[in-house]
């Protein structure tokens, strides 16, 4: 059985990205683990006698926390059985230390498919367009990354676009983006923009793909560049009511210039669009 990982904070930005994870989790048949990550404050003892007194300050600080976990939890699961979902199999996880840390050991641990996360951060404009802690699980972690943006509202997945270079590293990530495109029935866009490039070259590529992709229902989209690569993509990404944005993560390439674009329809599209992040193979 598949397993998704399901991070939260139990705010309404999570429990919205929560709805993406549970209608996933029941079109692949994949069990959630639902994860609450706490930290404890740093005390330090200045007289004699204080490291009992921590240790209590400790130990309630953790029973709080607990506390406040058993009460959200009941939340998720009424959302589950208010959609229909109450069948889908929840794992609930209580675990101290900071989030990315914590993600990576569970990935590991309990073999996770998909990481699905709400995106939201506190300063800075990349926390603010996708959020810390998910930042940081897309740099520790190898396993795609479901990052669901706070405006994004799940009305089933129905079209997808898979951004690529047409390389074989980017393969292995159409693959899964074809798997669970299966599985929602939903068709999948695979997308380009030609920059600085012979048109002949990307025609040979793209009918290579075709070739090697033959059952697959996949529209190749060439798009010419329009002021960016990014501006392109956002462009064509709502103009086309398209419900998950699909990338490779390459290091100092598309994914940090997309997250770092300050162009004003970039910002309606990270608001609105998941995008599903995949690691290039090594």
């Amino acid at each position: 059985m598949r397993a998704i990982l399901f991070p939260t904070d139990f705010s309404e930005i999570a429990n919205n990205a929560f709805l993406y994870a549970l209608h996933i989790a029941k079109s692949i048949d994949a069990k959630i683990y639902v994860l609450y990550t706490y930290l404890e404050p740093v005390l330090s003892a200045t007289h004699g006698g204080q490291p009992e007194l921590l240790g209590e300050v400790y130990q309630t600080i953790e029973l709080n926390q607990f506390e406040i976990y058993k009460k959200k939890t009941q939340k998720l699961r009424d959302i589950a059985v208010e959609k229909g979902m109450q069948d889908v199999e929840l794992l609930f996880l209580f675990e101290e230390g900071p989030v990315a840390p914590v993600v990576k050991n569970i990935v590991d641990r309990e073999k996770i498919h998909l990481v699905v996360m709400g995106t939201h951060g506190e300063s800075g404009f990349l926390s603010k367009l996708i959020g810390t802690n998910t930042v940081n699980v897309i740099k520790s972690i190898q396993n795609p990354v479901l990052a669901v943006p706070p405006h994004a509202v799940y009305q089933g997945i129905k079209r997808t676009v898979f951004t690529t270079l047409f390389r074989d590293k980017d393969k292995p990530a159409l693959k899964e983006m074809l798997l669970m495109a299966k599985a929602v029935n939903a068709k999948i866009d695979c997308l380009h923009v030609l920059h600085n490039d012979r048109v002949a070259d990307v025609l040979f590529q793209t009918e290579a793909w075709q070739k090697e992709f033959p059952d697959a229902e996949i529209n190749y989209v060439l798009l010419d560049e329009v002021e960016s690569i990014e501006n392109t993509i956002a462009n064509y990404i709502l103009e086309n009511n398209i419900d998950i944005l699909g990338v490779v993560k390459r290091n100092r390439n598309f994914f940090d210039r997309l997250f770092n674009s300050s162009i004003s329809n970039n910002l309606a599209f990270h608001s609105k669009v998941p995008i599903l992040v995949f690691h290039e193979e090594k």
